[in-house]
């Protein structure tokens, strides 16, 4: 596959899921912010949308570059840089996420890998008279690949912070290492008291790699997407203190293996498709079939699915593909209005039917 970010797919091949195959369903999609000609493709990896939906935020994986865009004009402009960035394999500009208090709190949050020392690294920015001020949150293990990096603020307004294994399965067995993870952290980045281990960021353990999470609009439970190795790609609703599996013992294709008390996946991919970003649809304007449904994007087979829930809204029972994208897909939002965005490595998009 051409591109930086085929190393996604070095381990993974075409889809075979547990599932009759998908049918394709009538969704498609309106360009919001185009990549820029002379920065083309830009690698919008990481974006977000403002809670008052007047502005997106993006992220340019590969140069650190985050850009403000005018919702209503399609202005846009720099807003700051991530300097000193990784970039090799699966490193770089990876998540963001804008305050819930935006615009009284004018904090813009980032994950990205930091080249000396490699790590990992959680923070929040404001522009504070025409420079950009930094805060340090969070250091996370990092390496080439295995790095996660999707943020996102659950209903209860903590930043969920989703981390790899960094090629080291045991860690995401280990509480107190944060790789491997999901993080649960306060906006200042101390850990909230109400989380499962006392005085620590971790929130669930034994996660392989992740690009994608997002909470229900309608009970505020976390669901992640998460990527296996040459088989089981997951999809997981995520429980405090529990053990979702991956670790030292762990291989195909018994990758749930490790640990105390594994929880199961809600929904599963006997072979891989590369799951990244997640959003629902709640007022997605995508018609009936698809309300309250949960929408899962993948880089392999360039699809979005739609994941049918339970009436208690806990399990998966059934999936269907509405949208093939002609690139693989990066990252997906859910907008205060309810409409449901993505992009890949040329630009960010809104579903439409």
């Amino acid at each position: 596959m051409a591109g930086r970010f085929s190393i996604l797919v070095l381990f993974l091949t075409l889809p075979l899921t547990l599932f009759p195959a998908p049918s394709q369903a009538a969704v498609g999609r309106e360009s919001v912010v185009p990549c820029p000609e002379s920065r083309q493709p830009c690698w919008p990896a990481a974006f977000a949308i403002s809670p008052d939906g007047t502005t997106i935020f993006y992220g340019e994986r590969f140069t650190g570059r985050i850009v403000r865009v005018d919702v209503a004009t399609g202005e846009e402009r720099l807003w700051g840089r991530i300097r000193g960035l990784a970039t090799d394999g699966e490193q770089g500009l990876l998540g963001l996420a804008v305050d819930p208090d935006w615009p009284s709190a004018r904090w813009v949050y980032a994950y990205y890998t930091k080249a000396s020392p490699l790590s990992n690294r959680v923070i929040r920015a404001r522009r504070v008279d025409g420079s950009l001020r930094k805060q340090h949150l969070a250091t996370i293990p990092a390496a080439s690949y295995h790095n996660g990096g999707a943020i996102h603020f659950g209903a209860d307004r903590r930043l969920y912070v989703v981390t790899g294994d960094t090629g080291r399965p045991g860690r995401a067995q280990r509480i107190g290492n944060r790789a491997g993870k999901v993080l649960r952290m306060n906006r200042d980045g101390s850990a909230p008291r109400t989380n499962p281990y006392e005085g620590k960021l971790t929130f669930s353990f034994g996660h392989r790699n992740s690009f994608g999470i997002t909470h229900d609009p309608q009970t505020g439970r976390l669901w992640q997407t998460e990527n296996g190795p040459e088989c089981n790609d997951e999809v997981n609703r995520i429980i405090g203190g529990r053990n979702f599996g991956w670790g030292g013992s762990s291989r195909c294709p018994n990758t749930n293996a490790s640990g105390p008390r594994p929880v199961p996946p809600r929904s599963l991919f006997a072979s891989v498709v590369a799951p990244t970003g997640a959003a629902f649809c709640e007022g997605c304007g995508l018609g009936s079939a698809n309300e309250g449904t949960l929408l899962m994007a993948s880089w392999n087979d360039r699809a979005i699915r739609r994941l049918e829930l339970t009436s208690d809204r806990k399990n998966v029972v059934d999936r269907q593909t509405i949208y093939t994208n002609p690139r693989g897909i990066l990252g997906m939002a859910r907008g205060p209005d309810g409409r449901v965005y993505f992009s890949d490595e040329r630009g960010i998009y809104r579903l439409v039917p």
